[in-house]
């Protein structure tokens, strides 16, 4: 009987070996589904994450339009402006006439006071 012994006992050996790699089996199983949905939820995160990136992008770039726009219409207007270079030249030719020669305070003061007083300013 001693070899049947054997046997039953490998057997039973087996079986609780079987055992414990079933549980082993089943937790690694438990653990793999929680890393997948783990995943899942991050995958789900960062999908939200890049929407909002992508309304912000969007808004970025209308704003940046907007800000084009109005450098465009600045850069126009500066345009109209006088470049430091013609002031220059008008105030050398002021120097040189001085206007301040041909005329008085006084004179200034009452050609003012006849226009003010005159029907054209009115």
């Amino acid at each position: 009987m001693e070899p049947n012994g054997d046997i039953v006992k490998n057997i039973i050996e087996l079986r609780e070996s079987l055992k414990i790699f079933d549980q082993r089996l089943s937790q690694l199983k438990d653990t793999v589904r929680m890393v997948d949905q783990n995943n899942i939820d991050k995958y789900n995160e960062l999908r939200e994450i890049l929407k909002g990136l992508g309304a912000d992008d969007s808004s970025n770039k209308a704003k940046i339009l907007e800000i084009e726009d109005a450098m465009d219409r600045l850069q126009k207007q500066l345009e109209k402006f006088a470049k430091l270079q013609d002031v220059k030249i008008l105030d050398k030719y002021l120097s040189f006439i001085d206007p301040s020669r041909f005329l008085s305070k006084e004179d200034v003061i009452k050609i003012v006071e006849e226009y003010m007083s005159s029907k054209k300013w009115s």
